[in-house]
C-alpha cells in the first residue's frame, strides 16, 4: 500500500542577506519529521568565487541543542566556528556541525571555482537531551565520499547523505535513527521502495517535478507523510533527471522548544542558552588567513 500524504506545503520565502530562502520546516501543522526540525532551501543565485576571502563576521551566529546539516547542490560553502574548525565543501558535499552545549559559526556561500551558481539545503536536527549538553563537534564529507547506490532498472541513483539505506551507511555521525537520502530519478523513470513502518517521512523537491505516490510535487515543495502504508512510488515524467530528497527518522519523543538559533527541551534551557551566549561562553571565531583544505 502506498504511503499516505498528509499535506503538501509551499514553505515561505524570506530574505537572508542577499539570499532568497524558502523555509519549509517547521510549519504550523508539523513541528518536526523524526528529529528534523528545520529545512531551508537556499534558492540558486549567481555568486563569485569568494572562498579565498575572510568574512567580516556579520553573519556569525550561535547554536545550541541541534546538529546543522548543510548540503551543497552547486557551488561552494566555507565554514568557520568558535571551536577552531574551518573547511570548504563543493558540489555534492556535506557539512555537519553538532552545536551541543554551544558554538558560534559562520558560513560563506560562493559560486564554483571561477564563479557561477550557488544552491544548497540546510537541515537542523534536534539532539537527544543528553547530547545537547555535550561539547560541540564538526564534520565535513566531500562529495566523492558520500555513498551512492544505483536504483533498480537504471532508474537513477540514491545518495545516502545521513543514516543508512540497507547495508549502505553515511559517514556522518548520528545519535538516533535518522536519514536523509538524495535520489536522482532518470527521465521517464520510476522507482518503487517499500520502507517498512515505524519512521516519520517527508519528501522535498528542489526543482523539476516528481509524481510521488500519485501526487504531483513541484519545485521547492515539501510533502509530509502519514502513518498509513509503507510504499513509495517516485515517477519522473520529464525528459531530464529530477532530484527528490527523502528524510526523517524515528519520532522525537522529548519536548521541542525552539527560539531563534536554539532548540532545547524547555523554556528555561532556552533562557540559559541565551545567557551563556551573552556571557561569551560559546567562544569566538578566529578567522584564518587563506589556506588550502
Amino acid at each position: 500500500m502506498k504511503k499516505s500524504i498528509l499535506t503538501v506545503n509551499n514553505g515561505r520565502n524570506e530574505r537572508v542577506g542577499e539570499f532568497l530562502v524558502n523555509r519549509l520546516l517547521p510549519m504550523p501543522q508539523k513541528k518536526a519529521v523524526g528529529p528534523v526540525v528545520f529545512l531551508d532551501h537556499i534558492y540558486p543565485i549567481d555568486l563569485a568565487d569568494t572562498t579565498a576571502q575572510i568574512p567580516n563576521g556579520d553573519f556569525a551566529h550561535p547554536h545550541r541543542g541541534i546538529a546543522t546539516f548543510s548540503y551543497v547542490l552547486n557551488g561552494q560553502l566555507a565554514h568557520w566556528d568558535s571551536k577552531g574548525h574551518h573547511d570548504i565543501i563543493n558540489k555534492g558535499g556535506v557539512q555537519w556541525m553538532k552545536a551541543g552545549n554551544g558554538i558560534v559559526h559562520d558560513e560563506q556561500p560562493s559560486g564554483p571555482a571561477g564563479g557561477g551558481t550557488f544552491h544548497s539545503l540546510q537541515f537542523w536536527i534536534t539532539l537527544p537531551a543528553a547530547n545537547k549538553r555535550e561539547a560541540a563537534e564538526y564534520q565535513s564529507v566531500k562529495g566523492e565520499d558520500i555513498p551512492e547506490i544505483p536504483l533498480p532498472g537504471e532508474a537513477g541513483t540514491l545518495r545516502v547523505l545521513l543514516g543508512s539505506f540497507g547495508s549502505t551507511s553515511s559517514p556522518v555521525k548520528t545519535y538516533t535513527h535518522q536519514f536523509i537520502y538524495h535520489l536522482r530519478i532518470q527521465a521517464k523513470s520510476t522507482f518503487r521502495w517499500k520502507a517498512g513502518t515505524g519512521n516519520e517521512f517527508a519528501a522535498f523537491v528542489p526543482d523539476n517535478t516528481i509524481i510521488l505516490n500519485g501526487r504531483e510535487l513541484r519545485k521547492s515543495k515539501i510533502a509530509i507523510f502519514g502513518n498509513e502504508g509503507d510504499e513509495f512510488v517516485m515517477e519522473n515524467p520529464d525528459i531530464v533527471p529530477a532530484d527528490v530528497f527523502l528524510f526523517g527518522g524515528e519520532a522525537y519523543n522529548e519536548a521541542i522548544v525552539s527560539q531563534g538559533p536554539f532548540v532545547m527541551n524547555s523554556y528555561s534551557e532556552i533562557a540559559e542558552a541565551y545567557k551563556d551566549f551573552f556571557d561569551n561562553k560559546y567562544g569566538t571565531i578566529q578567522y584564518l588567513k587563506k589556506q588550502s583544505v
